[in-house]
């Protein structure tokens, strides 16, 4: 019944877009402990001080929020090792590398082509998911700690490898599918905090001549699975809620997205907000990728008392990439 209501609230959501618990067993399945220890929340955040702000090719989460600090991402795929730069605590060379046991029970439930990578080196514990595409078009990744009494630092990124991102003019609209993953931080005062993973489809909508040839660029990310830090599937959060991407309009000089906003939706109504944003790329335009910044409240499991979720404060840095026909 769920799936239909959902489903019933997705379409209306497209079509109105306007810019648009834990049980309390002793031993709940797929939830982290938060044994992390918390430290108070630097009052100066680091200053981001992108390495290239102006190159168009690369987008970062520090215009949505000054700790999410990330602003270089480069990946070595002989190596498999991958930089995410402009994090405190995270090592001398803020090297991160493939966790293969949380990648690969998330890939077997999920089916998504992310890997999930952590920190060699550091007096923080990071979390991250990461993925280059088939084609070698885009990369994307996002990361999250538990370190803080808050959700403290962390970062989110899409790149543009190859290709300027220009769509053909022969179609006036294009549809877009794909993946999302991102890492969710839960601040929860009776549990502790800790990090989640997330996977879901996105499903992006382009019409390049809408708004007076300004373009139009919409989206939802759905079929939304949950996972605890250690990979474990947390069954009862399965498609509990999706994220709809208000309409954003397309820069034509450099292909890419202009930010809008992003709101995660339960049966209930709005749970949690902030910002979107992406870029086109390969030589045609075949792929799209983004990154989705959004915070509030979300669920954490079930309270058998009620059937109810329990939500708490969360923030969840996510990204997508996409592929048209």
């Amino acid at each position: 019944m769920y799936r239909i209501i959902g489903a019933l609230v997705v379409a209306s959501v497209l079509v109105g877009c306007e810019g648009s618990s834990l049980s309390d067993d002793d031993s709940p399945s797929g939830v982290g402990t938060g044994t992390q220890p918390l430290v108070p929340e630097p009052s100066d955040p680091v200053d981001p001080d992108p390495a290239d702000p102006g190159n168009p090719n690369n987008q970062f989460g520090t215009e949505f929020n000054e700790d999410l600090t990330v602003n270089e991402m480069t990946f070595d795929p002989a190596t498999g090792e991958l930089v995410l730069n402009g994090v405190p605590f995270d090592g001398d060379d803020n090297l991160y590398t493939r966790d293969a046991t949380v990648s690969d029970a998330v890939r077997a439930a999920s089916g998504t082509g992310y890997d999930v990578y952590r920190n060699v080196a550091g007096t923080s514990d990071f979390y991250a998911v990461f993925r280059r595409s088939a084609s070698g078009f885009t990369q994307a990744g996002a990361l999250a700690t538990d370190r803080y009494v808050s959700f403290g630092f962390g970062g989110v990124g899409a790149q543009r490898l190859e290709g300027s991102g220009a769509l053909p003019n022969s179609d006036q609209s294009y549809v877009f599918t794909g993946e999302y993953a991102a890492v969710r931080t839960v601040v929860d005062a009776t549990s502790g905090n800790r990090v989640q993973y997330v996977a879901g489809t996105s499903v992006i909508d382009v019409d390049i001549e809408d708004f007076d040839d300004i373009g139009a660029v919409e989206g939802l990310i759905v079929d939304r699975t949950f996972f605890d830090a250690n990979g474990v599937q947390i069954t009862d959060l399965d498609n509990a809620d999706y994220i709809a991407l208000s309409t954003g309009q397309i820069n034509f000089d450099d292909w890419s997205i202009v930010s809008s906003d992003a709101t995660v939706f339960q049966a209930g109504g709005p749970k949690a907000s902030g910002s979107w944003q992406g870029l086109f790329s390969g030589p045609n335009g075949e792929e799209v990728a983004g990154i989705v910044v959004v915070e509030g409240s979300g669920p954490i499991g079930i309270d058998p008392a009620t059937g109810e979720y329990i939500e708490v404060g969360v923030r969840e840095t996510g990204t997508f990439i996409a592929t048209r026909p």
